[in-house]
């Protein structure tokens, strides 16, 4: 039994109106219970770095001149290896993960898409990513991941000083499977799984909060061997 925490430090500054670039900083905490006994780990995971562009950002007045926007920024980064890695860790035999650790010992890539569709105060904000994995020097490969989801919300206006935008859709991840050298496959490893997520957002002035909760609609994770469970996220941030 695996639980999961991070808490992550992450800013954002814009060159132009075309480039923006993100940084993120976690801090990782993992706890596990195996058969009675419980053990630990906690400190900085892998940080990264993400750039994108925005292809375009439009407007137009639709019938009954309701207003439309919607905009499509791509993008990259890369994940660097600054979280701890156990090599003991990847002596498992084929019907483990190598999940216990605080980051992947690799310098991996990702490879980003974001589009945002909304009618007045009715949108749809959706974002693929695609994270491309390289082998770490303990000769242990993670495998490649895609992750893509879709949201409609609703943007309520209180009094013009305070929005609310509640959100619902779904999230997916799939996985491929890790391998602990050239020649090995980890078989409990990869997979996917389907995730109804529902969240709130409220934005007054340069503060930002706002949280969601996800919970698994459907997986196969680790060939049918690992389930996972609900997770819970909450955020807070301020322009400047």
């Amino acid at each position: 039994n695996e639980t999961y925490r991070t808490m992550e430090l992450w800013g954002a500054m814009n060159f132009g109106s075309r480039f923006r670039v993100l940084g993120f900083v976690p801090v990782n905490t993992i706890a596990r219970v195996n058969q009675g006994i419980s053990s630990q780990k906690s400190g900085l995971g892998d940080v990264a770095l993400v750039g994108y562009f925005k292809l375009f950002n439009s407007s137009s007045t639709i019938k009954s001149n309701k207003l439309l926007v919607h905009s499509l920024w791509i993008g990259g980064g890369v994940k660097l290896p600054t979280g701890k890695y156990n090599p003991a860790e990847k002596n498992i035999d084929q019907l483990q993960q190598n999940t216990f650790q605080l980051g992947t010992g690799s310098i991996d890539f990702t490879f980003n898409a974001m589009y945002d569709i909304r009618i007045m105060d009715l949108g749809i904000n959706s974002n693929i990513s695609y994270k491309l994995n390289t082998r770490n020097k303990y000769d242990y490969l993670y495998g490649n991941k895609f992750t893509g989801n879709i949201l409609a919300y609703y943007k309520f206006n209180i009094r013009n000083k305070i929005t609310i935008a509640p959100n619902i859709g779904f999230l997916y991840e799939e996985a491929a499977i890790d391998w602990k050298d050239a020649n090995s496959m980890v078989d409990a490893s990869g997979g996917y799984s389907n995730m109804l997520s529902t969240g709130i957002e409220l934005n007054y002035k340069d503060i930002s909060l706002g949280g969601n909760y996800q919970s698994p609609l459907s997986q196969n994770l680790s060939g049918n061997t690992v389930k996972a469970k609900d997770r819970f996220m909450v955020h807070v941030s301020l322009s400047l």
